[in-house]
């Protein structure tokens, strides 16, 4: 057996065998549902102990007054006096997990096994202070833009999902996909190029242009998952004018000891598996060294839907990543590594040899092509590499601020091999791709945050890019070369002790682009040009602690690239004709978001509203037209241009009914209109809303937060649409029911958390409008995912206490 099947296809039969059918995985979900209901409750734990001690100055050992101690499970802060002592009393025997912060500091955290009452003392490494630094919970509490981050069970619950399916957790983000396997977030109604995706800190750069290229990110690395809505071009560039996806690493490890996590996922459809392992590194005898390794392996065979299943739509993937770094009190750097490789099957039944086949399968109910189960990947596929360097630096200036530097490469390697091998044996003996990308990208940043001078504390800083684009085999979109710069200045305002802030930035951007491409047997070498300056001006005001207001304007631009201008074929992965449009302009928005938010100890929620208006927006447009080429017969698309809007709303309340049950709901709610056509936007996403209801188990049960929640997903038929201009009507709406269980199990003072969802749990029947090949097929049915969270330890840490005693 090749290493492409041994240990994945090994965990693939442990957990779906002939016995983990979906009549066994249902009986077993409702086995742990009944044993969770009827569990019962023990006796009531000491709630006597007290953790108490000081926080002192690593170098010099004096009190950190104001410093916050922090309890993430009891949700507890507390303030550290004028000696730098705090306390907490009444706390119960168990394992915690305790934060310390304070101002000019970085946080620390230990875990702690309490038995009995002890005294846990800290040392952090004190600085200059940079800014007001915030406990954890409020740390995004004045930002203008707040990001909307996933909680730490949204996370674990995305674990073997791509990055798009994982990301649509958040209130209005939703995909657009290519089947089962490729998908990418949509904010807002737009995507690709209009959204800036963040790896590690650095703008991630790919062949994000096309429809069906998913985000080259292994969602294992992620520690922090987060969206900012609305435009960002001022601090983060071009592209980003619907918003920015943070992706960001857990910290290195601070403490002394190597440990890591263990993470096994197992999926019914598609029988897939997954295994990843992340194991962080820190020497007591040079705790400034701090290290990282980690990997994962994915393994997933044909997907169903409800009624068959879906030819050649298996998934092979394996990524590892490294870092390491280099802190101190003034200074610091570090470096970072990743690579991801993926081997995806493109749905065959999108491919057609003649005209008639596929006229017929768009009218018809089920796929032209069917197949048992299989793990073999066939053509149609891809196969993509990307390569993610990336050396980090920080310098204190003083008692001015903090100096940045950063520089990244990256590589991306993208090959697509038809449904069809060549007719010539010896060329398709070589089995080579029909088309062939290589991008590298080089990017750098310098920039300066500085302290708080009268009220006002802010960055500026200047960024570059190079980048250069090759490609063999059938032409689809030519050779380039991309020079670029820019240079921003963001200030924020708010007075010590106001309700009130403010925040405005500016931002200037020139890209010089080049194209190398044949035209009637000659060089064809255009030179463009591309400038433009945007700012942004945003409020924020909390009216206590509970409930805030924020609002935003600001411009943003994106120059169209090189796909929209000059893309023309095939383009395999989306199964369609593509033509590009050299006449394309600058897309220039205008965007407005206000958002309301409150958070009780009952009620909570959050609305967002936002008004973009977007000039010279860019899209693809089915032509009605098909045509047939050597390769076969496929739709064909076209890039225009339009003076478009959107707008809408994102609503999310909870209500915790008892102690023990909560509810949520969540409505997403787009309208797009083309004031050019006079006429609805096309590829939009359709009005969504979920209801979902949990069941918390006691915190005294012999169950650690165990929870039992189930969710109800209504998507209406997108009936916003221009009549007659596409291939087939979008499809109708649809509800289905997911439903979701976990619990922490402690086993040797670690907690191993367990968690069971099942995504479509009736296995409905149905078509999503945002998915490319609703023309041809079915979404997928039932999903019930095992995922298994076991942290380790290798090398036994010390407590900080214990470190500096």
């Amino acid at each position: 057996m090749s290493y492409r099947n041994s240990a994945i296809h090994q965990f693939n039969i442990y957990f779906f065998n002939s016995a983990f059918h979906m009549q066994q995985l249902t009986h077993i979900l409702g086995c742990i549902l009944l044993f969770l209901v009827s569990s019962p409750v023990v006796a009531q734990n000491d709630c006597s102990y007290e953790l108490s001690g000081y926080v002192l100055d690593a170098h010099n050992k004096k009190p950190l007054p104001n410093s916050k101690v922090h309890i993430r499970e009891l949700d507890i802060t507390v303030t550290a006096n004028s000696k730098g002592f705090y306390s907490i009393p009444g706390m119960c025997k168990g394992e915690y997990l305790v934060f310390c912060k304070h101002i000019g500091c970085d946080a620390i955290k230990d875990t702690i096994e309490l038995t009995q009452s002890t005294v846990l003392n800290f040392y952090p490494e004190h600085h200059l202070e940079i800014g007001p630094v915030e406990v954890e919970a409020n740390k995004d509490a004045d930002l203008t833009q707040k990001p909307e981050r996933m909680s730490e069970r949204e996370l674990n619950e995305s674990r073997g999902l791509s990055l798009g399916e994982g990301l649509s957790k958040i209130n209005g983000v939703s995909q657009l996909s290519a089947g089962n396997n490729i998908s990418k977030p949509v904010i807002h109604g737009m995507h690709s190029n209009r959204i800036l995706i963040l790896n590690n800190g650095v703008r991630q750069e790919g062949q994000q242009w096309g429809n069906e290229h998913a985000p080259e990110i292994d969602p294992f690395i992620a520690g922090d998952l987060a969206v900012i809505k609305g435009a960002n071009s001022v601090r983060y560039g071009p592209d980003a004018i619907a918003g920015v996806i943070l992706v960001n690493p857990k910290e290195l490890k601070k403490t002394p000891g190597i440990s890591g996590e263990l993470n096994l996922v197992g999926l019914s459809n598609g029988q897939q598996g997954n295994v990843s392992a992340t194991v962080d590194g820190n020497l007591s005898k040079l705790p400034a060294l701090r290290w990282r390794a980690q990997g994962t392996l994915k393994r997933g065979g044909n997907v169903h839907a409800p009624d068959y299943f879906l030819k050649n739509t298996g998934i092979f993937e394996y990524n590892f990543s490294g870092a390491v770094g280099w802190f101190k009190p003034n200074y610091g750097i570090d470096v970072f590594y990743s690579q991801f490789n993926t081997e995806i099957g493109v749905f065959s039944a999108s491919h057609f040899g003649n005209l008639t086949d596929l006229q017929t399968a768009f009218e018809a109910e089920r796929p032209l092509e069917e197949a048992d189960f299989t793990y073999a990947i066939n053509r149609p596929r891809q196969e993509i590499e990307h390569e993610l360097f990336k050396a980090q630096g920080y310098l204190f200036t003083g008692d001015k601020g903090k100096l940045t530097f950063t520089y990244a490469r990256q590589f991306n390697r993208r090959r697509e091999f038809d449904k069809d091998v060549p007719l010539n044996d010896s060329l398709a003996a070589l089995n080579l791709p029909a088309l062939s990308f290589n991008l590298t990208t080089h990017t750098g940043e310098i920039a300066w945050q500085h302290n708080r001078v009268n009220n006002f504390k802010g960055s500026i800083g200047v960024s570059g890019i190079h980048q250069g684009n090759t490609y063999r085999g059938r032409f689809f979109i030519p050779n380039f070369r991309k020079l670029g710069g820019g240079v921003y200045w963001i200030e924020q305002w708010k007075p010590k002790g106001s309700k009130l802030a403010l925040e405005a930035g500016a931002r200037f951007d020139y890209i010089y682009q080049r194209i190398y491409m044949w035209v009637d047997e000659e060089i064809y070498s255009p030179e463009q040009h591309f400038m433009n300056g945007n700012g942004s001006f945003g409020a924020s005001y909390a009216f206590n602690k509970k409930f805030s207001v924020r609002g935003n304007v600001g411009t943003a631009w994106r120059p169209p690239n090189v796909a929209e201008l000059y893309s023309d074929g095939l383009h395999h992965g989306a199964a369609g004709i593509e033509i590009g449009n050299s006449a394309l302009k600058t897309e220039q928005a205008l965007n407005f978001t206000a958002s309301l938010e409150y958070d009780s100890d009952r009620l909570r929620f959050l609305v967002d509203g936002y008004y973009n208006i977007v000039n010279n927006f860019i899209y693809l447009r089915p032509t009605l037209e098909t045509l047939l080429t050597i390769k076969g017969a496929y739709p064909v698309f076209a890039y225009s241009q339009a003076n478009a809007h959107l707008r809408g709303t994102d609503i999310t309340v909870g209500y915790e009914l008892t102690d023990n049950w909560n509810f949520t709901s969540k409505a997403s709610i787009l309208r797009a209109w083309n004031f050019s056509q006079n006429d609805h936007l096309i590829w939009m996403p359709a009005d969504r809303f979920e209801n979902s209801v949990e069941y918390r188990f006691n915190k005294n049960s012999k169950l650690t937060n165990a929870f039992i929640s189930m969710t109800v997903v209504t998507v209406l038929e997108q009936t916003r649409v221009p009549e007659n201009t596409d291939f087939a009507p979008p499809p109708e709406g649809y509800t289905i029911l997911n439903a979701s269980m976990g619990m922490d199990i402690p086993v040797k003072n670690q907690l191993i958390t367990v968690g069971l969802t099942a995504n479509n749990l009736l296995n409905a029947r149905y078509r999503d409008y945002m998915n490319r090949f609703r023309y041809f097929t079915d979404v997928m049915g039932t999903n019930i995912a095992l995922r298994v969270k076991v942290p380790f330890e290798l090398v036994k840490a010390k407590s900080i206490h214990e470190i500096h005693n």
